[in-house]
């Protein structure tokens, strides 16, 4: 079909915590593409830093798996935007 793009989602299982606590926090999402290392992501209202990604091409249920640590909006902005 001309014009139509097949975006195939991928399945990512994220681990998100709060910094400096192991209180884990594990679920599945489908991206259009498996986030990097560096990146932020965002869950309902709070923000993730992504930490590490583990590609898993053998995985029949995912992608990739993320971990993420929570960050402060308002701080990751400022120091990204440079305000």
């Amino acid at each position: 079909m001309i014009g139509w793009e097949v975006v195939m989602m991928k399945s990512v299982f994220v681990h998100l915590h709060d910094a400096g606590d192991v209180n884990w926090d594990n679920r599945y999402f489908d991206f259009d593409r498996i986030p990097v290392e560096g990146e932020y992501l965002s869950t309902d209202v709070d923000w993730y830093k992504i930490e590490l990604v583990v590609h898993t091409p053998l995985s029949m249920e995912m992608s990739a798996e993320i971990f993420a640590v929570k960050v402060d909006f308002n701080e990751a902005m400022k120091r990204k935007l440079n305000t």
